[in-house]
C-alpha cells in the first residue's frame, strides 16, 4: 500500500509523471461517477435503500459530504441532459465544481456555446462567465450592524495569541458592519487565524458585489469620508467613496513598491552600485515590463503569472556578483522567489536565514 514515506523514494520526474496519470484517471472516474449518479437518481433506486432522496443515498448509504453529495447529484443531472458534458470531464475541460455552478444556467439553446466557453476556465472565471449570460441587478449600498460574537478563549488559545496583540477576551466588543472593507488584526487572532470574511462576487458584466466585515473604527472612518465628501458625492454613495480610496491607495502603494511617481528623476549614467538597494527608475522599468506579475517559466514554457506577493528578483544572484541592471531583475511571486533561491543556495541554508 503507497504511503507518503513510500514517496519521499521517487524521484522528482517520476513523481510528477505518477500524479499527472493520478489527475487523468481522477477525472474519468469523475466523469464516471457523475453518469452513475444521474442513473441511479433517474431510476429512484435510493428508495430501494431507504432513503427518501439521491442526496440521502450518498450523504447516509455512503458518507459523503453534503458539499460533495450536492455538487455529484447536480452536475450528474447536467450530464444526464447534456452528455457532451461526460466527454469534458473525462478530458479535463470542465471541472466539477464549474459544472456544478453552471447546470442551472445551461439550455438547450445555449449549452454548446457555453460549455465550450468554459473549458479549462477557473471557477473566478465560470462566475463571471454566468454573470454575463444571466445578468443581476446592483446591490443597493447599505451598512448595516452585525452581531456581536463572542469567543471562549481556552489557555491553550492565549498561549498561542503573542502578547503583542491584545487577548480577544479582554478587548472591548466591537461593532462589526457589512460593507465594503478587511477585518482588524484582532478580528482575525479571534478567528483563530483564518481567512478574512470578504468575496467578490461577479453580478453582471463588469459589475461586481463586494461582502466583507469590519470594525467600528472603519465603520466610523466611512461615515467621516461620507461628511467630508458630501459635496462630490451628495447621495453617500459607498461604491464611488470605495472607488476613490482604491485610487488614492493604488498611487501610495505604487510608489512604495515599485517607485512610481508623476515626475521620475533623470536617470544618470549607471555604474556598478554597492548595496542591495535597486535603484527606483530600475524598480519602476521592472515593474511595467513584467506587468507587475511573476515572470517564473517552468520546463514547458508556461509562465507564473501570479500577481500575489510580487518580489524583485535577481536572476545572476546579487550575492554571486549579480548586477541591479534591468536585463538581470525579474518579477516573482514570493513563492517562486524563494523556490529559485532555495534551487541556488539550498533549502536549508535558506529556512536558517528565514528563521
Amino acid at each position: 500500500m503507497m504511503n507518503a514515506s513510500s514517496l519521499q523514494l521517487i524521484n522528482k520526474h517520476q513523481l510528477v509523471r505518477d500524479f499527472s496519470s493520478l489527475v487523468d484517471k481522477d477525472r474519468r472516474d469523475t466523469a464516471t461517477m457523475l453518469v452513475y449518479v444521474a442513473e441511479i437518481d433517474r431510476r429512484k433506486l435510493y428508495l430501494e435503500h431507504a432513503c427518501p432522496s439521491m442526496f440521502a443515498f450518498c450523504t447516509k448509504r455512503f458518507h459523503m459530504s453534503e458539499a460533495v453529495a450536492a455538487r455529484r447529484i447536480r452536475a450528474g443531472r447536467a450530464t444526464c441532459r447534456f452528455p457532451c458534458i461526460f466527454d469534458m470531464i473525462a478530458r479535463g475541460e470542465l471541472h466539477l465544481s464549474g459544472v456544478h455552478q453552471l447546470a442551472g444556467h445551461l439550455t438547450e439553446d445555449n449549452h454548446q456555446e457555453v460549455l465550450q466557453r468554459a473549458k479549462h476556465r477557473s471557477m473566478r472565471e465560470i462566475e463571471k462567465l454566468i454573470a454575463e449570460i444571466s445578468p443581476k441587478p446592483d446591490v443597493p449600498a447599505s451598512v448595516r450592524a452585525l452581531p456581536i460574537r463572542r469567543v471562549q478563549s481556552t489557555p491553550k488559545m492565549l498561549e498561542d495569541i503573542p502578547a503583542a496583540h491584545p487577548i480577544a477576551g479582554q478587548r472591548p466588543a466591537i461593532e462589526r458592519l457589512g460593507v465594503s472593507s478587511a477585518p482588524s488584526q484582532g478580528s482575525k487572532l479571534a478567528a483563530g487565524g483564518s481567512k478574512p470574511n470578504s468575496r467578490v462576487t461577479p453580478l453582471s458584466p463588469r459589475r461586481y458585489k463586494i461582502q466583507v466585515t469590519i470594525g467600528q473604527e472603519g465603520r466610523d472612518k466611512l461615515s467621516e469620508l461620507q461628511d467630508l465628501l458630501s459635496h462630490q458625492i451628495p447621495d453617500g454613495d459607498l461604491a464611488a467613496i470605495l472607488d476613490r480610496a482604491l485610487d488614492a491607495l493604488l498611487v501610495e502603494t505604487r510608489k512604495k513598491k515599485a517607485s512610481f511617481t508623476e515626475n521620475p528623476r533623470s536617470v544618470r549614467k549607471r555604474s556598478n552600485r554597492k548595496g542591495r538597494a535597486i535603484p527606483a527608475q530600475i524598480r519602476r522599468e521592472v515593474f511595467e515590463r513584467d506587468q507587475g506579475r511573476c515572470v517564473f517559466v517552468d520546463a514547458c514554457g508556461r509562465r507564473c503569472l501570479s500577481g500575489w506577493q510580487v518580489e524583485f528578483h535577481h536572476v545572476v544572484p546579487y550575492a554571486r556578483g549579480g548586477s541591479h541592471g534591468a536585463d538581470n531583475i525579474e518579477l516573482r511571486c514570493r513563492a517562486h522567489n524563494q523556490y529559485e533561491a532555495e534551487l541556488e543556495y539550498g533549502a536549508r541554508f535558506m529556512a536558517s536565514r528565514r528563521n
